[in-house]
């Protein structure tokens, strides 16, 4: 997908199954992406790492939209994070 001139990149669990050292090293990648101002949209369980990378965060619950702020917010928010990401 990096190989052509995308102007979005869709990853849906890219952490999934791989072992930590894998995950490290796409992490790196997606530093490396956000650097040069790729708009990346990140479906991620590893809520603390995916918003560690984030800008922006949206809580999903049964399907509905239950949280649309900054990722930072989400890092702050114990009760938020108890509640929804079991964080």
């Amino acid at each position: 997908a990096l190989a052509r001139d995308i102007k979005l990149l869709m990853l849906d669990e890219p952490y999934e199954g791989l072992a930590p050292v894998i995950v490290d090293e796409i992490e790196r990648t997606l530093h490396t992406i956000k650097s040069q101002g790729m708009t990346t949209i990140l479906v991620e369980q590893n809520a603390v790492r995916a918003l560690q990378l984030a800008d922006r965060a949206l809580i999903l619950d049964t399907g509905s939209i239950v949280f649309d702020g900054s990722a930072d917010e989400v890092l702050a928010d114990e009760q938020l994070r108890a509640e929804y990401l079991a964080i």
